[in-house]
């Protein structure tokens, strides 16, 4: 009886050991408790005592990435937009007229016309000439020459011919005297697509009586853009002839 009772005994002193051993950490299968921590939790099972660890510092730098990724390839503004420059600011307007370097503004004013000097209304056939390639003025005494008894009208005929592609019209302002230029009221015009003629009549009526007075007036001539690109290689060329209807 003193054998079995002294079996037990050590057999409980072994149980008791073994229970402290395991309350103060023993860990059966070999793994360090740190590890047990990090396990994952079964699918299905709660555990409010374990430990889930945040991700790591390059995990989450690889995801930032991947949103940034994804951020520069959408819903951005295209930069090569329609209707301006790639700094963003409008294209410039095209030319308004004369493209190519030309210009179709007029070279002068009418107080500034170029003067093409004089020729007789009413006798021989005088003819002054000019060519250009934008709006210009012009303008050119016409004199009186016939002193017979019965007068003639005094007649200066302007003809323009366009170059191709561009259209310009005639206008002619008759002076007051041969010293006064008229640059306000028109005498007369042509308004034509192709050549432009006109002619301008004053003085005597033909057939009647002289009046005894001259009735040399300075006229004005208009070379006036309409249409078309004015090219510097393109040119109008005017035609002012006197004495001819």
């Amino acid at each position: 009886m003193q054998r079995t009772s002294a079996l037990f005994c050590f057999l409980g002193f072994v149980g008791v050991a073994a229970f402290v051993g395991c309350a103060e950490g023993t860990d059966p299968a070999g793994l360090g408790l740190s590890e047990l921590a990090t396990l994952p939790v079964e699918a299905g099972q709660g555990d409010e005592n374990s430990v889930v660890l945040p991700p790591s510092t390059k995990q989450t730098e690889e995801e930032d990435a991947a949103t940034t990724e994804e951020d520069a390839g959408g819903g951005g503004t295209d930069s090569g937009g329609g209707g301006t420059t790639d700094a963003g600011a409008p294209d410039a307007a095209p030319d308004s007229g004369g493209g190519g370097g030309g210009t179709c503004a007029a070279a002068n004013t009418c107080a500034g016309a170029s003067d093409l000097g004089s020729i007789s209304g009413d006798t021989g056939a005088d003819v002054k000439t000019a060519q250009g390639s934008g709006s210009q003025w012009f303008t050119v005494r016409v004199t009186e020459n016939d002193s017979s008894l019965f007068g003639l009208s005094l007649l200066a005929k302007a003809e323009l011919t366009s170059p191709p592609g561009t259209n310009f019209d005639l206008f002619v302002y008759v002076g007051g005297s041969a010293t006064s230029q008229n640059c306000s009221s028109v005498t007369t015009s042509s308004t034509s697509t192709g050549a432009d003629s006109t002619v301008a009549e004053f003085g005597e009526s033909s057939g009647g009586i002289s009046n005894g007075s001259s009735d040399e007036k300075l006229v004005t001539v208009e070379v006036r853009w309409v249409s078309g690109t004015c090219l510097p290689t393109a040119k109008w060329s005017l035609t002012v002839r006197g004495n001819t209807p």
